[in-house]
């Protein structure tokens, strides 16, 4: 059992994808949380695996998923696809690590190939979104994609979404469509070399917020998403709230830190 993540970059590869990356068979990492997912984790597994298994110009791949200290039978479920699938590669934590944050980082930490999807267990984006995102990043030559989401949020919700995103945006003078999106494809040895603080809920953020701090170009374009249909989510409304505000708020200032050079640039 795994009690903490623990990223450790692959130094080896370069941090950039070369002209070749574009043009050769894709090498693929799928990594996601996942917390009290029993009720669905099984289908969406084999979705992905039935997906990824006839995608054109897939050469490899696996399915990285973390298992944040679920209470349910989520572990026995991914174990018992791990036998069955040699693709499969569940991780443990002994007890939950906080609403994503720890597992996707220590997912991340744990792929090996060259593109990483991240994505949510849940079922809410669908596997299908992967062929134009990897369309994308191929014809637009760029190292990450950020899938922008058509949601159905109640107003509130809506409302803070695009609220810290706005904030966000000014902070990185960027203009990012769904910054909360957790949806993305990112180079590999890039991605496994930033450095995430984020616990809770707010880790979709801080992904793009690092990747722009990289200085590196995202593709961005819109994807399917729908309803959950199993399982909870682990967002509570306020509490939910308070944090990403407080998130927004440090990820603006450490903008502004690393705009005055009080804050070293990472991976300068």
């Amino acid at each position: 059992m795994m009690d903490r993540p623990a990223a450790m970059p692959n130094t080896e590869a370069p941090l950039l994808p070369d002209a070749a990356a574009y043009q050769q068979p894709v090498r693929l990492s799928v990594a996601a949380p996942a917390f009290n997912e029993a009720g669905a984790i099984r289908a969406v597994v084999e979705g992905w695996l039935d997906y990824l298994s006839h995608l054109e110009g897939l050469a490899e791949f696996e399915i990285v998923i973390c298992n944040d200290g679920s209470r349910d039978g989520t572990g026995a479920l991914l174990d018992a696809l791990a036998r069955e699938r040699r693709e499969v590669r569940p991780l443990h934590f002994a007890v939950n690590q906080g609403a994503a944050a720890a597992a996707l980082t220590t997912a991340i930490a744990a792929t090996r190939f060259d593109w990483i999807l991240l994505i949510d267990s849940d079922g809410q984006f669908p596997i299908e979104n992967l062929a134009p995102m990897l369309a994308a990043v191929r014809a637009q030559r760029v190292p990450a994609a950020i899938g922008i989401r058509q949601k159905n949020d109640h107003r509130l919700a809506r409302f803070g979404t695009a609220s810290s995103a706005l904030v966000c945006n000014l902070a990185h003078r960027s203009a990012i469509r769904d910054f909360n999106s957790a949806f993305k494809l990112v180079w590999g040895p890039l991605l496994r070399a930033l450095d995430f603080e984020a616990k809770g809920m707010n880790y979709s953020t801080e992904v793009t917020s690092r990747l722009l701090e990289a200085g590196v170009p995202i593709a961005q374009l819109a994807i399917a998403h729908r309803p959950r249909t199993a399982g909870t989510s682990n967002m509570k409304l306020f509490r939910g709230a308070m944090d990403r505000l407080l998130f927004v708020a440090y990820i603006a200032l450490r903008q502004a830190l690393l705009a005055t050079g009080v804050l070293r640039r990472p991976l300068s």
